[in-house]
């Protein structure tokens, strides 16, 4: 059983209740001698020895822990993964593969010829191995392999920013940081990029301190053709300079293997110059919020909105590029006809920065070799499942994009040893 939480405010929780019959547990135990040796440690069956009864109610725990993780959309772990510890003075906890489940309690006894369990468990902590939202079967995780080093995981280049609104380029610098890109680049038109990790790379354009434009990426060249991913459009702003600078990206990008992926001003000049918009690159992504959706459609917002996952298909088709319709539910669209809805909403992301920080994330997944679809869903994925938790944990006001940035590294964990769980005998690289 799961009794739904509202998305991003309350814990999601699964409840699993079994019931298991002394005499049978009994009858199977003498029939079949392996029973105990196959599905209960060595401590459970030296308590359980000639006690059916204790049997039958570990049996019934064990049952009702695979209910709990079935009602969250979990892997259900093999009944000799999971085992009853018992505590001296207290009462008992389960471990799974060896380890304490954060947020599972779980209660045991037996009457009346019978064992009853009842297991009840709320992922809890920044840092849990769970999720919160229900993991896609198909979620495309980057690999990481232990022999690796910084070029195994691709270079981003953030192409953002602008004397108004500086911190654009360093959020999203950070969600593709956070995202495990092995290197990140950004284009600073000024002396120093304010706020900036000392991890980023800073690669000086001359503009002076002006807005990015055609010359600063020409100056930039090497750097944008030889990087994996380049992540363009926060806070550049709606000049002819951002114009003139996207004709000369998608130039650049046209001749080179560099992934793009444009977001807020650059979708918004892209929609109000109609030889810009046809010029966008094939296998973009593009993640506009429905405002921007609504100016690259040339329709409004309610049209968007009344059905948003045909307005996501719509432009994905025919623009010719991944199109990441953000917002409660966001949508993934691709030219294809492939299509995605997100089952994350919380009010933790609706804060300025949060956007920038999605498209460096997936920027980073596509530096890291996810075709653009898979690295959109991904990304997707991430962000939506790191502001809940972030709502949840701290609250559902005041979360900073640059808190969501950080939270990303548990949230891949989290996911991987999900992944890692489901498939018996794999582990993790380091």
């Amino acid at each position: 059983m799961n009794l739904a939480a509202e998305p991003g405010v309350n814990p999601p929780l699964s409840v699993g209740v079994d019931v298991s019959s002394v005499d049978r547990v009994r009858e199977l135990v003498e029939r079949r001698p392996e029973f105990l040796t196959k599905y209960f440690t060595p401590d459970e069956a030296e308590y359980c020895r000639d006690r059916p009864e204790r049997l039958a109610a570990r049996w019934a725990a064990k049952e009702a822990v695979r209910k709990v993780f079935g009602g969250l959309g979990w892997p259900i772990p093999l009944y000799s993964r999971i085992a009853v510890v018992r505590r001296p003075g207290g009462a008992p906890t389960v471990t799974v593969d060896g380890d304490l489940v954060e947020g599972l309690t779980i209660s045991l006894t037996h009457d009346a010829g019978l064992g009853i369990a009842v297991a009840a468990l709320t992922p809890l902590g920044r840092s849990s191995r769970w999720l919160w939202g229900r993991l896609p079967p198909d979620l495309k995780m980057p690999d990481r392999p232990g022999a690796s080093h910084k070029g195994t995981f691709g270079t981003v280049v953030v192409v953002a920013g602008s004397p108004e609104f500086p911190g654009a380029a360093v959020l999203c610098s950070l969600g593709a940081l956070r995202g495990g890109a092995g290197k990140v680049k950004a284009l600073a038109a000024g002396p120093e990029i304010g706020g900036a990790p000392p991890e980023l790379i800073r690669v000086p354009v001359g503009s002076g301190g002006a807005p990015l434009g055609a010359d600063a990426l020409r100056q930039a060249r090497p750097t944008l053709e030889s990087a994996q991913a380049i992540v363009c459009g926060p806070g550049l702003g709606q000049s002819d300079a951002t114009e003139e600078l996207l004709h000369e990206l998608f130039q650049m990008v046209g001749n080179a293997q560099s992934s793009l992926v444009l977001d807020a001003d650059a979708l918004n000049v892209c929609a109000a110059q109609e030889l810009l918009r046809r010029r966008i690159p094939k296998g973009s992504v593009l993640t506009p919020h429905p405002l921007e959706a609504a100016r690259l459609a040339a329709v409004d917002v309610a049209t968007i909105e009344e059905d948003r996952e045909r307005a996501a298909t719509n432009l994905a088709r025919e623009l010719g590029a991944v199109l990441v319709l953000k917002g409660a539910g966001t949508v993934v669209a691709a030219p294809d006809g492939r299509t995605w809805v997100d089952g994350h909403a919380t009010a933790a992301l609706a804060t300025g920065g949060t956007g920038d920080v999605l498209a460096g994330l997936i920027g980073a997944m596509l530096a890291q070799g996810l075709e653009p679809y898979e690295a959109a869903r991904t990304g997707v994925f991430l962000h939506g499942e790191t502001g809940t938790r972030l709502a949840f944990l701290r609250g559902r006001a005041g979360i900073l994009a640059s808190e969501v940035a950080g939270a990303l590294v548990e949230t891949q964990e989290a996911v991987r040893r999900q992944q890692e769980s489901a498939t018996p005998g794999q582990v993790a690289s380091g």
